[in-house]
């Protein structure tokens, strides 16, 4: 009897000290349009491109972070698809890029104007600030969240982090201080 007593204490101590972890959720199917239709890419000089491995982390990352309404990713959406349709009304000869920032490049300045126009406006529909360097160039996009914090930046991958182990050191301190005193319980009460 005594043996399930301490028993009981320990697990009232585990499940008392344990605490919610913090991270990312997940995305929603609203959301997952808005991934889908960036990983559609777009026909450019009769090339298909698509964005980097790094770019759509960033974009699946901030939306793990975020809870978007449908409104909101209907206004992306649309955004995303009206910089489709203009890039790919363009002819240009896309047959020596390799990439869609290279493919980008390419295009007149008037149309990378308006092309930005579309992103900036697709970046504030879901909770973000994008913002060009240097002559508005594709090769120097920085994208920040509402707090600004960094989503996304060229040639930087922004790592998901937030990782903080304190929190576990101190719940497996903390379990391992409620299982002693169970065991001390229980051999002080079998002296007894």
């Amino acid at each position: 009897m005594k043996k399930v007593i301490g028993f009981i204490i320990a697990v009232v101590a585990t499940v008392g000290f344990a605490t919610s972890v913090s991270a990312d959720g997940a995305i929603s199917t609203t959301e997952q349009s808005i991934v889908n239709e960036l990983n559609a890419g777009a026909t450019i000089g009769g090339k298909k491109f698509n964005f980097g491995a790094a770019e759509t982390n960033a974009v699946s990352n901030h939306l793990k972070r975020v809870d978007l309404t449908q409104a909101q990713a209907d206004e992306a959406i649309k955004n995303i698809q009206s910089a489709r349709a203009l890039v790919e009304g363009v002819s240009v000869n896309a047959s020596g890029a390799n990439s869609l920032g290279d493919a980008l490049r390419l295009l007149p300045a008037n149309v990378i104007s308006q092309l930005q126009s579309y992103v900036v406006a697709a970046g504030n529909a879901v909770g973000v600030k994008i913002t060009f360097g240097a002559g508005g160039t594709y090769s120097a996009v920085t994208i920040t969240d509402n707090t600004g914090a960094p989503v996304y930046q060229t040639g930087n991958p922004v790592k998901n982090t937030g990782s903080n182990y304190a929190l576990s050191g101190i719940t497996f301190g903390s379990l391992i201080v409620a299982a002693a005193g169970a065991v001390f319980v229980s051999r002080k009460n079998k002296l007894a």
